[in-house]
């Protein structure tokens, strides 16, 4: 440690300080401390360079404003190496105003000392730039100074007040300092709180399309629900049509898909019927799950029937619909049902499928009105 200073050699390096660099964020620690000694004799405690490197650490201080000084504070858990500092305020027996600057540290620090009807009290001010890790350094700090502060400048009061040779309790060390955070368990709890967030908004989108099927009426447990025929079977015709006249003139009568009656005229082919069909694919994949999209177009010459497309999930699944009609769910069975289709048209289903987190990212099975969906 220098025991001299040049005020050439340090003024350059104290103009230069600030409280804080530029865009860093600010921290402030305010710490009181009662002593049943005169505020002289705390005052001496403060700013005697022997005393402070017993109690708080080596320094060459000399309490006098505009004087530079160093501290060497060793192993104090929240320091890391010297700390270079200038007094810029000293009032006798009263405050010490002073700039620490050192290893992501550029702060002020101030001694407040006050008279109490009891003693004296000593008001100890950190504010200031305290590195990237700030936060946990300053819970370090707050510890280092309750000790110094409290325990070991209380003893060696006690020593100058009574004369006697006082033991002085040994320093906080780094092994005394609360532990930084688990950043892996931080990182774990950000994820299962990110997963919960997007489990609860997959079941409350999914609570329309539930209640609606509620409001549908009563059914059979285990039943089908009626927009949703059994895999491999085909939905019931609709009403009969009348029996059909052979007629003694004119065209021949045909029927299309839809069950409507088509005449052709003499010397004509009748319209091909409709012809459904559907495909599949995986639109994209995430952690939770995966967006699908069902295309389904009617190839014909007629207009198509009602039609249905069922889907086999699975059981931990949720299906919620993004563009098409609303699914409706029985079991592991998902189906969305669509109006008619005129020929030569398509509608495409896309729908997004959470929580299968270790299935695959398709659905088990595919079909339109009991045929297997290309594509799957």
């Amino acid at each position: 440690m220098r025991t001299a200073r040049s005020p050439g050699r340090w003024g350059a390096a104290a103009r230069g300080w600030s409280d804080s660099p530029r865009g860093a964020a600010v921290t402030e620690i305010r710490i009181s401390v009662q002593y049943q000694h005169r505020p002289e004799l705390v005052w001496r405690a403060l700013t005697d360079r022997k005393l402070l490197s017993r109690w708080f650490m080596l320094t060459d201080l000399e309490p006098h404003a505009g004087s530079t000084f160093e501290l060497l504070p060793e192993t104090l858990p929240g320091f890391d190496g010297t700390v270079r500092g200038e007094l810029i305020e000293v009032t006798e027996e009263r405050r010490l105003s002073m700039r620490w600057r050192g290893e992501q540290m550029h702060s002020r620090v101030t001694w407040e000392l006050s008279e109490t009807p009891v003693g004296s009290r000593l008001l100890i001010t950190h504010s200031g730039f305290l590195g990237i890790r700030g936060t946990a350094r300053r819970r370090q700090l707050i510890a280092t100074y309750r000790r110094l502060f409290g325990v070991r400048l209380a003893a060696v009061l006690d020593g100058l007040a009574t004369g006697a040779d006082v033991a002085v309790p040994p320093p906080p060390s780094v092994t005394d300092a609360p532990e930084p955070p688990d950043r892996r368990r931080q990182v774990l709890v950000v994820l299962a709180a990110a997963l919960l967030v997007a489990t609860v908004a997959v079941v409350v989108a999914n609570l329309p399309a539930r209640t609606s099927e509620q409001a549908s009426g009563p059914r059979t447990p285990g039943a089908a629900l009626p927009a949703a025929p059994p895999a491999g079977t085909r939905p019931p015709p609709g009403p009969a049509a009348p029996p059909r006249r052979t007629p003694t003139t004119g065209p021949s009568p045909s029927r299309s898909a839809s069950g409507a009656p088509t005449t052709a005229a003499p010397g004509t082919t009748p319209p091909a019927p409709a012809a459904l069909g559907a495909s599949y694919a995986t639109v994209s994949t995430t952690l939770l799950g995966y967006r699908g999209s069902v295309d389904v177009a009617n190839s014909g010459e007629s207009s198509s029937a009602p039609w249905t497309v069922t889907l086999v999930v699975q059981g931990l699944d949720l299906v919620s619909g993004v563009e098409g009609p609303a699914p409706k769910r029985d079991g592991d069975t998902v189906t969305f049902s669509g109006p008619a289709l005129p020929a030569g048209s398509s509608e495409r289903i896309v729908f997004d499928v959470t929580l299968s987190l270790l299935g695959p990212k398709e659905p088990a099975s595919c079909e339109i009105d009991g045929s297997t969906c290309a594509g799957l």
